[in-house]
């Protein structure tokens, strides 16, 4: 047998979930993010990185965050001190968002089973665990995504510095919803953050054709760059957004990041024309 490769790093136990799927899933509350680090849900790089994005989205209210920020990952003691200082009297109801996020990460194993060796979802056991696994999920997002996105917990909606760092879809929604007047900050934060465009080009289109409703340039021209910073990173478009942005005065910067990042075959006409039309333009101006 060949001696262990000594350069390969050993697995990740399989309890810990990635810092990645943690900021996308839920608004952790500081004791919660103690508690996971605490307990091994969490390397200390990842529970350091992570108090940095919450307080990123939190601002000054994020105190409690940037003290384990602060401590770095390279002193343990001195990180699971202040994890314990956090966390207070009550661990256990931190430990419920741990719980929440295991089950969420389980989503594609759960949902397969039974297509092979057909354990869970056979039968109408199988049907009823399935279902009380759905609804399991469904009650946690709601709790510790949804609701504290509805009520403003997840960010600190008075920081324009804080709302260029969103990255949960959620929280725009619910900041359309409550009537944010910084909404059109944090879709743009949107389009830098989030990895999907599929998740960032509804909520461009809900800006544009709210601005658009309203006549506020404001918010147009937010929704405006949030469509220029998609096309630019993510090199695509929809066409609800296309459509809106027809509405919208020519020569913006989503006309030049589309046409410069998206293919041309996927954009429309009345773009072609004002673009080529720029272009026999500049002969002219030149001379």
């Amino acid at each position: 047998m060949p001696p262990p490769d000594e350069t390969t790093a050993p697995p990740a136990p399989p309890h810990r979930i990635p810092a990645d799927f943690v900021r996308f899933a839920v608004a952790l509350d500081a004791p919660e993010l103690a508690w996971g680090y605490l307990h091994d849900r969490l390397t200390a790089e990842d529970a350091v990185r992570l108090a940095f994005l919450r307080r990123c989205d939190l601002g000054a209210p994020g105190e409690a965050f940037a003290r384990i920020h602060a401590r770095g990952p390279d002193d343990a003691t001195e990180l699971a001190a202040v994890c314990r200082e956090i966390l207070g009297d009550d661990p256990e109801d931190a430990r419920r968002v741990w719980d929440h996020l295991a089950l969420s990460r389980d989503v594609p194993r759960a949902s397969s089973e039974g297509d092979g060796d057909g354990d869970v979802g056979d039968g109408a056991d199988g049907g009823a665990a399935v279902e009380a696994f759905r609804r399991q999920l469904a009650d946690g997002q709601r709790e510790f995504l949804l609701d504290r996105a509805a009520s403003g917990r997840g960010m600190n909606w008075q920081e324009s510095s804080a709302l260029l760092g969103t990255d949960r879809p959620e929280e725009v929604d619910a900041a359309f919803d409550r009537g944010e007047e910084l909404v059109g900050v944090a879709v743009i934060g949107l389009a830098l953050t989030h990895p999907d465009a599929a998740a960032i080009l509804p909520r461009v289109a809900r800006a544009l054709d709210r601005a658009l409703e309203t006549s506020d340039p404001g918010l147009r021209h937010q929704g405006i760059v949030a469509l220029a910073h998609t096309a630019r990173l993510h090199r695509t478009v929809d066409r609800r957004c296309l459509d809106l942005l027809r509405r919208c005065p020519r020569g913006n910067e989503a006309d030049q990041d589309l046409w410069g990042y998206v293919a041309h075959r996927r954009l429309p006409w009345w773009l072609w024309r004002h673009q080529l039309g720029e272009r026999l333009r500049w002969p002219s101006r030149r001379r």
